[in-house]
């Protein structure tokens, strides 16, 4: 399991427990909008109400999702793709360790 990413060591060990497809799939939408959520919450106290309007106009989510990317970035000096990497890197971190709790 070295050499693999450690969101791949996660889906792995949902397989090993029986996780369906679809299951993992639908778990790792989850996480990726929690992931996202935390973005856009840490944003929000640092977004203007310029930047809330150009948010609401874009003309439909994915949009919208790209333009919060940018104002997180321009409004924190932080990368929102970065965050967001961080945040499932400590999550299958903390994951694989209670994993390895179990095995143990």
């Amino acid at each position: 399991m070295d050499n693999k990413s450690k969101m791949q060591q996660v889906v792995e060990v949902m397989k090993e427990k029986g996780a369906t497809d679809d299951q993992i799939s639908q778990f790792l939408t989850e996480l990726t909008k929690s992931a996202f959520a935390r973005i856009y919450t840490a944003g929000m106290a640092n977004f203007t109400e310029e930047d809330m309007a150009a948010i609401e106009a874009c003309k439909d989510q994915e949009e919208a999702n790209q333009k919060i990317k940018e104002l997180y970035s321009l409004r924190t000096g932080n990368d929102a793709e970065k965050e967001t990497q961080k945040f499932l890197d400590d999550f299958a971190t903390g994951f694989l360790a209670e994993y390895e709790k179990e095995k143990s």
